[in-house]
């Protein structure tokens, strides 16, 4: 696995956008773009080893890095911070794209990372199949609710039950809507998708979650080359 670059980026203010791009060792065409949470960077737990087992199934993976800790961002509107996410996880997949001869997309949030995927999913889809993967999602918020809902792929959760931003009764909608939708929900586990004091029930948790996402991105890989582009 090589080590990764840097792609040239700019974020929705025209600054340089911070973002690593991984190719895979051996590549099957699709390209996943990977959204951290606000206090949970890209080397933390989830997004590791999502970015892990994306790679080891052969996809390239561009990471990017929206300056959402910063006061501009902070103290942007709701509405202004929805359309900031947005442009950066565009532009991210234009430039990713470039990078390659893709035949499908996969956008992967953490937090308050499934916002930006709220925001562009749908241009996305618009350009090559997408699959997303919803990592602790904001769920309580309409925007995540109405892009699940829109979104034409299979899409997964890992959830935790004992999160405050945790909505069962959405993810139950979602679920029922989407046929190819799919959950796996911590019991016990925080927004962190972790346990606290528990090292035994965070551990066994987090393995049965990747597991399951595991399963998930082999079907979606599958789906891929059954119906390609």
């Amino acid at each position: 696995m090589s080590d990764p670059r840097t792609l040239s980026l700019t974020d929705y203010h025209g600054q340089a956008m911070a973002n690593q791009f991984w190719t895979a060792d051996q590549a099957v065409g699709r390209l996943a773009v990977l959204l951290p949470g606000l206090d949970y960077s890209s080397d933390m737990p989830l997004l590791f080893f999502t970015r892990r087992m994306l790679l080891w199934r052969g996809m390239d993976v561009l990471n990017l890095n929206p300056v959402t800790r910063s006061a501009a961002f902070q103290g942007a509107s709701a509405v202004e911070q929805l359309a900031w996410l947005t442009a950066d996880v565009l532009a991210g997949i234009e430039a990713g794209l470039a990078q390659g001869d893709y035949r499908g997309l996969i956008l992967a949030g953490k937090s308050i990372g499934s916002l930006a995927i709220a925001g562009a999913v749908e241009q996305a889809q618009s350009l090559l199949p997408t699959a997303l993967v919803w990592l602790t999602p904001l769920l309580k918020w309409d925007v995540v609710l109405k892009a699940a809902l829109s979104a034409r792929g299979p899409q997964v959760y890992l959830c935790g039950d004992a999160d405050s931003t945790f909505a069962l009764e959405r993810l139950r909608q979602i679920l029922t809507a989407k046929p190819q939708a799919s959950a796996y929900v911590a019991k016990d586990a925080n927004h962190s998708l972790e346990v606290p004091g528990n090292d035994r029930a965070t551990f066994q948790g987090f393995s049965e979650a990747m597991q399951f996402l595991g399963k998930f991105l082999d079907a979606a890989l599958a789906q891929v080359n059954e119906n390609p582009a």
